[in-house]
């Protein structure tokens, strides 16, 4: 009996599921509208100046925002913020709005609050570079992980 094998996108995803990462949700607003999005592509681009990027699927509702504001978030959750991420990832909890008017989330380990840097496109995806431009340090404590497409604790 022959076995197909998967096609090189589903290849392409159990291998990326397979690279553990932290979690991250961005926000921005924009003529009156804030959103959030949960990301893993996150990273540090370079110390001097601050640069970090994410990675934005084309047809995300933030798409629009971040190719109009110049200013965005980028919250560091912390291990047990999974509800937060959640909602961000397109399944919105019932009456939880974790953006604070600063765009910040209570509890996070960190957030870096953004100039837009520059725009690239990336595929399906466009890569925000942003320049750090204030960091408010949360309490310390261990981050929210992500592998195998489950929430995971960092040990």
């Amino acid at each position: 009996m022959e076995t197909t094998q998967p096609n090189l996108t589903d290849r392409f995803k159990i291998a990326l599921s397979r690279w553990a990462s932290g979690v991250t949700v961005i926000a921005a607003e924009w003529d009156g509208e804030r959103r959030g999005m949960t990301a893993s592509s996150f990273s540090s681009v370079s110390l001097e100046p601050p640069l970090v990027l994410v990675c934005v699927d084309e047809n995300a509702h933030i798409m629009g925002i971040l190719e109009h504001t110049h200013r965005f978030t980028v919250n560091i959750l912390a291990e047990g913020q999974d509800l937060v991420s959640t909602h961000f990832a397109g399944k919105p909890v019932p009456d939880l709005e974790p953006l604070q008017p600063d765009l910040s989330i209570e509890g996070s380990l960190a957030t870096l609050f953004c100039s837009r840097w520059q725009l690239y496109p990336g595929g399906d995806h466009r890569i925000v570079v942003g320049l750090v431009e204030d960091i408010r340090l949360g309490e310390p404590g261990t981050p929210l992980g992500y592998w195998q497409r489950s929430y995971r604790r960092v040990v």
